[in-house]
């Protein structure tokens, strides 16, 4: 017998990008939707699509996505985010796997767009992500920024993509890069990790060099360029928001 999935997304206000998400997921036994709290129409978009609608109150990413994957009807879910979207062959080759074999999840390839612009060069385009697998093997892990799936099994590979629509525009990418630098930041500091000046100097030029010209997004044009820049700052304000923090202990 064919094994039914499930489709996982938390969501916060994602009324721009939530319909171009669900569009491509008619095909699927259960759309699950957590929501915390959206001010805008994010709920009554999702609900016109049949997805299930459960409301709760946001901790962080990891915990959330644990939530909603609890929350699922079926074993196989496959999880993503509201500016996730399916390719046509993706969503085939997902219909027509054999799910009974020896694989308990399956990577994903997932190509950045940003500003607009599908990237076809560097390490966001086509990166392999663990977003579909059986629940019974997997969970997230409670991070509350950069959480992942961790799966008890054989992992596969699927070959078709999804892309991921970051940003639209500049003012919210800047709003973005911030808000996950610092999040960064915090874990980091919980975990215990240090930071220092000579760190914070040099991260800023090494990271554009490295996500700019050894990453080859200077082949994504402008958009790559900007890209390179966000990324620099954001881990350059991550080390910064770091050293602050344990300043900030020691008063």
């Amino acid at each position: 017998m064919k094994k039914k999935i499930s489709i996982s997304i938390i969501t916060y206000n994602e009324e721009k990008i939530i319909a171009k998400c669900l569009e491509k997921l008619r095909w699927a036994d259960e759309i699950l939707v957590i929501d915390s709290g959206s001010t805008d129409d994010t709920a009554a978009i999702c609900e016109s699509f049949g997805a299930k609608v459960i409301q709760h109150a946001f901790e962080n990413f990891g915990t959330q996505k644990q939530f909603a994957l609890d929350q699922t009807a079926n074993d196989w879910v496959l999880s993503l985010d509201a500016d996730e979207v399916l390719s046509d062959e993706l969503i085939d080759e997902i219909k027509n796997l054999n799910l009974d074999n020896e694989y308990k999840g399956y990577y994903i390839p997932r190509t950045h767009v940003f500003l607009n612009t599908i990237f076809t060069y560097g390490s966001e385009h086509k990166k392999p992500i663990l977003r579909f697998f059986n629940k019974k093997c997997g969970k997230f892990t409670p991070n509350k920024v950069h959480e992942t799936i961790v799966v008890d099994g054989k992992l596969g590979y699927l070959k078709n993509e999804m892309l991921h629509y970051t940003v639209f525009d500049f003012d919210i990418a800047i709003q973005k890069q911030i808000k996950y630098a610092l999040l960064s930041g915090e874990l980091f500091y919980e975990k215990n990790k240090k930071s220092s000046l000579l760190k914070i100097l040099f991260k800023f030029p090494f990271d554009f060099i490295k996500v700019y010209f050894l990453q080859r997004n200077f082949l994504n044009g402008y958009q790559g360029f900007t890209w390179s820049m966000f990324s620099a700052f954001s881990s350059y304000l991550k080390y910064a928001y770091l050293k602050e923090l344990h300043h900030n202990k020691s008063l």
